[in-house]
């Protein structure tokens, strides 16, 4: 009797193992599960991710150092951008700046015997927001005239809007929107910007004073704010699209820029991008997606549509520009 109650005892043990093993392992598979599905349910993040550099309100901009000239900088930029092998990078352009900015032409001609292209930006800088549509396009139409006796045969039919805003009404958005499509204008859009030029002026001041200090305070904040940006305009791009797309990166032709740029570059790449042109990054299907809506604000392509869809921003850390702009005061 005690042998046969203790196979009992051994045999309910071990069937309770069993189950409880079972269990334990169904637990796990489900977990597992779980875990994979949820991990399929969230856009991953893209090991490749690739970006078009450009620049905006060429041929010069922003104040100047003491003794430097707008010639010196795009002697300085191009030779980056070439030593980096980003030959073709678009700048666009503002016709008005060629007779405002000293050395302006010359600039213009140094960028594009270079081998950079160039792209409308419209002929003043105009607001679309503060303008009507039939103003804003006969802003663009007199930009052009520059645009073919120094592009010459270049393809410069990409249109940056001023601001990044492209109309606070949808009606105003569709008008220019049609007429840029009729003139054979693709729209260069903008996915990373961190304001670069609010650095620049700070720049000069911290120069002209001397103080070494200062500027190593600068060029870090510079480089913090680009990676802050680059790491938000990826999450909102998984939020808005599902995935990454591959970026465009808004700069701007001032000393301070330029002289980060070896930095900025090197950024990028630690962070696992490689270069493409603007014509093979906007060819991603995204970029042919619009939102069809005023904004008052315009601003980054994913940012529209995060706007339109009233989709909550990812949290952000406060801006750096006031402390920036008090730098060498």
């Amino acid at each position: 009797m005690v042998k046969q109650a203790a196979v009992v005892v051994l045999l309910a043990f071990l069937t309770g193992a069993a189950r409880s093993a079972g269990a334990q392992s169904l637990r796990g598979l489900r977990g597992e599960t779980e875990e994979a599905r949820t991990d399929q349910q969230q856009p991953r993040r893209n090991a490749h991710p690739v970006v078009a550099i450009t620049f905006d309100d060429l041929p010069a901009v922003g104040t100047l150092p003491a003794g430097e000239t707008y010639v010196d900088v795009a002697k300085s930029l191009v030779s980056e951008l070439k030593a980096n092998g980003l030959e073709g990078t678009y700048g666009f352009v503002n016709g008005d700046k060629l007779a405002s900015r000293p050395g302006g032409p010359e600039a213009l001609r140094i960028w594009l015997d270079a081998g950079m292209n160039i792209g409308n930006h419209s002929w003043s800088h105009m607001r679309l927001t503060t303008n009507t549509a039939e103003a804003f396009e006969q802003d663009i139409a007199q930009n052009e005239p520059t645009l073919r006796q120094y592009g010459e045969v270049r393809d410069w039919r990409w249109f940056r809007y001023p601001y990044l805003e492209e109309g606070e009404s949808v009606e105003k958005r569709r008008a220019v929107r049609a007429y840029l499509s009729e003139h054979g204008y693709r729209i260069a859009q903008v996915t990373l910007q961190f304001a670069d030029y609010e650095w620049n002026d700070a720049y000069c001041r911290c120069r002209a004073k001397q103080d070494e200090a200062a500027i190593a305070r600068l060029k870090q904040s510079y480089l913090d704010a680009a990676a802050e940006d680059i790491t938000l305009a990826r999450e909102e791009e998984r939020l808005v699209f599902g995935r990454e797309i591959p970026d465009v990166m808004l700069l701007h032709e001032t000393p301070f820029t330029t002289l980060m740029l070896p930095d900025l570059l090197g950024l990028l790449r630690k962070q696992g991008f490689s270069f493409e042109s603007l014509s093979q990054v906007e060819s991603d299907p995204a970029y042919a997606d619009d939102t069809d809506a005023g904004s008052e604000s315009g601003g980054t392509f994913q940012g529209q549509f995060m706007d339109s869809r009233h989709l909550p921003y990812p949290p952000v850390e406060p801006d750096p520009y006031q402390q920036v702009s008090q730098l060498c005061q």
